[in-house]
């Protein structure tokens, strides 16, 4: 019995063996490819997730680029209306468009910030259902491997109480007596008790055997849950972190946005109580401009009648061009009288010569001084013609070099500086939302502003002369005024504002683009650049027409 218990158990135990390890491999290539495809399908989702931040961060971008044009046109505006403005308000002005400009970004990042917060909340509650069930899953496999185990001790009890009633029946004595030959009535009964109880033990070995493969593989399992629990639970505290640091991000979200609401209304209670300070600055700028542009007008009226002086000049130049022509023609006609009495008088001689030779000699002397006389007036004729004709020559090329340098714009005038501009001519209604401190619902830009920043050579938009080069007013810092004369008719003249210097002076010619000075920021302004004025009789016109 022992030498069959021996030779069996070993093949059943090595079949058991291969079964638990083809169920294992089975069981672990089935929960491989189940992880495998799991994380294919997350993957699948973050990519999808990806593409779609990609392309909501697209169309915020075009949203930017679109408010950024905006927002560098109302920058430029902005700048234009705050020339007339003390600094402190002016600098609340610019605080208040700038708080308002960034609410929609500031309201736009809390939303964001707020979704973050749902999305990494419920990434939360999906892990901790994922290790809720993957806890009840470890439950189900103790309880299968302690199920397991209390099979085999009760297989192992039923094996030991086979072998030790067969050892009791005699087992080993008829064996022994068996192969000895000796006869016993009872041995063949005991022969089968034995075969039985060794059928059983074998049966019942297999059964050990075979609930071994099962807790092994079960153990298996026990582990790849345990595994996948700690896994689940260090992305559970990631999420957890994440969440927190979501949270965290909308509350300061919310504290900024809050802070910039209570800024804007503070900077705008303050601005109205300020109105009638803005309102007189206002008033107090425009009547200083006023002032410059009639200080202007009146120059530019004493340039018109100085012109109506030159031509009556100008005229009187052209008549005593002609009476000089008309005296040309004099002493021609006088020549031509005196070569007629010349002729006459020889023909007087050549008829008296016979009568009196000395007499003859005495007209001829006469005849040849009455020549002379008149070759003298022929060429003081000839001179005087000359010299008339040089003039008309001078007036002509005078004329033709004019209009050489008369540039193609009906004006004369030229860019005079060659940046982009940042605010057009004319008036500006008050944007919905701001602050209207003027109070009249907007303003207008008498000029057109040049951005490009501080440095910039500024050159002379025509020839004409320096009658400004100063910081007479205050909102202008340094400023060159030029006249251009009379143009079309008009008198037209120039006006260049907060300069960081000059280097003209007043009196001084300059011709079309000679530099006169470079942009800058001084006066009332907010920035680098020029302010660029054309005064037509007196009076702000855009100079975009005349250009």
């Amino acid at each position: 019995m022992s030498a069959q218990h021996h030779g069996l158990t070993p093949r059943r135990i090595s079949r058991a063996v291969l079964g638990f390890g083809l169920a294992s491999a089975l069981a672990l290539g089935m929960a491989g490819a189940a992880g495998a495809q799991g994380e294919i399908d997350d993957l699948q989702r973050q990519i999808e997730e990806a593409q779609r931040q990609q392309q909501e961060l697209s169309e915020e971008l075009g949203r930017l680029d679109d408010q950024q044009s905006g927002l560098e046109q109302q920058g430029g505006d902005l700048s234009a209306s705050l020339e007339g403005l003390d600094a402190d308000i002016a600098a609340q002005v610019t605080e208040l468009t700038g708080l308002q400009q960034r609410l929609p970004g500031s309201q736009q990042a809390l939303r964001d910030a707020e979704s973050r917060v749902s999305a990494a909340t419920a990434q939360v509650r999906s892990l901790a259902g994922r290790v809720e069930q993957a806890e009840v899953d470890r439950a189900g496999i103790l309880e299968e491997i302690d199920a397991g185990e209390q099979a085999l001790t009760q297989a192992r009890a039923e094996i030991g109480q086979i072998a030790n009633q067969a050892y009791k029946q005699g087992g080993v004595s008829s064996d022994l007596a068996f192969m000895l030959g000796m006869r016993d009535s009872s041995l063949p009964e005991a022969m089968g008790l034995a075969h039985q109880a060794l059928r059983i033990q074998n049966g019942r070995l297999s059964q050990v055997s075979q609930r071994a493969a099962t807790d092994r593989n079960a153990e298996a399992r026990l582990a790849a849950v345990e595994e996948r629990i700690r896994v689940l639970q260090d992305q559970a505290e990631q999420a957890l972190e994440q969440e927190e640091r979501a949270r965290g991000e909308a509350a300061s979200a919310k504290r900024e946005l809050d802070a910039m609401v209570a800024d804007t209304t503070r900077i705008t209670d303050e601005l109205k109580a300020q109105r009638p300070v803005i309102q007189e600055q206002l008033t107090a700028n425009r009547a200083a401009q006023q002032k410059v542009n009639d200080d202007i007008a009146a120059r530019q009226r004493s340039l018109v009648q100085a012109g109506a002086e030159q031509s009556e000049l100008q005229r009187q130049h052209q008549e005593a061009v002609a009476a000089a022509e008309r005296q040309r023609r004099a002493a021609e006609e006088a020549a031509r009288k005196a070569r007629q009495a010349a002729e006459a008088a020889r023909q007087a001689r050549e008829a008296q010569q016979r009568a009196a030779a000395a007499e003859a000699r005495a007209a001829q002397q006469r005849a040849v001084q009455q020549e002379r006389a008149a070759r003298a007036a022929q060429e003081q004729a000839d001179r005087q013609a000359r010299a008339a004709a040089e003039a008309d020559r001078r007036v002509v090329q005078a004329a033709e070099a004019e209009q050489q340098a008369q540039p193609s714009s009906a004006w004369g005038l030229q860019l005079p500086i060659n940046t982009y501009i940042t605010s057009g001519f004319g008036w500006r209604s008050t944007p919905a939302g701001s602050f209207d401190y003027g109070g009249v619902g907007g303003y207008v830009h008498t000029g057109v502003d040049f951005g490009g920043g501080c440095g910039i050579p500024i050159r002379a938009a025509a020839a004409g002369e320096v009658w400004n080069a100063d910081q007479a007013v205050w909102s202008s810092g340094n400023r060159v005024i030029i006249s251009h004369g009379v143009v079309n008719g008009r008198a037209l003249a120039t006006k260049y504002h907060h300069l960081t210097r000059y280097i003209v002076s007043p009196g001084q010619q300059v011709e079309a683009g000679e530099v006169i000075g470079y942009s800058g920021n001084t006066g009332n302004s907010t920035g680098c650049h020029l302010h660029f004025e054309t005064i037509l009789d007196g009076a702000a016109v855009d100079p975009l027409g005349l250009l």
